[in-house]
């Protein structure tokens, strides 16, 4: 199964933002440009990329709740990239970490201060840019 349910979060991805390098300030990681479905295959070959926002996993109606993989918000070109397995460890490294660094603030993940999640992800190694 390709096609599952997706959860309406703070960030709902889009085509542009998956096909036009979108950037985000609640960055989590990066994906390339890598779409396969709809009747769109774009081989992750150019080079081009796009930020994961945090807010794409952050559920409007449920707090310390996050969404990762096939279920991020987003329309259907974006989900053709994110339900990848590669950009599924990208959403999952990321909420992992907001969990963590959420619990260790005593803050909800909704409230988690992003900066220090993405501190914590650049120490793991992760590319954020």
């Amino acid at each position: 199964m390709r096609d599952t349910r997706k959860v309406v979060c703070a960030v709902e991805l889009s085509a542009d933002d998956v096909m036009g390098q979108a950037h985000f300030d609640d960055a989590i990681g990066i994906f390339p440009e890598f779409i396969d479905g709809y009747n769109i295959l774009i081989l992750p070959t150019s080079g081009r990329y796009f930020q994961v926002p945090l807010g794409c996993m952050q559920p409007l109606d449920v707090d310390n709740l996050l969404v990762a993989g096939r279920c991020v918000a987003g329309d259907k070109v974006s989900h053709a990239a994110m339900r990848n397995m590669m950009a599924c460890t990208v959403s999952g490294q990321g909420a992992g970490t907001a969990a963590a660094v959420s619990l260790t603030q005593g803050t909800s993940t909704r409230h988690v201060d992003v900066g220090a999640v993405q501190e914590e992800l650049r120490r793991q190694g992760v590319r954020l840019s």
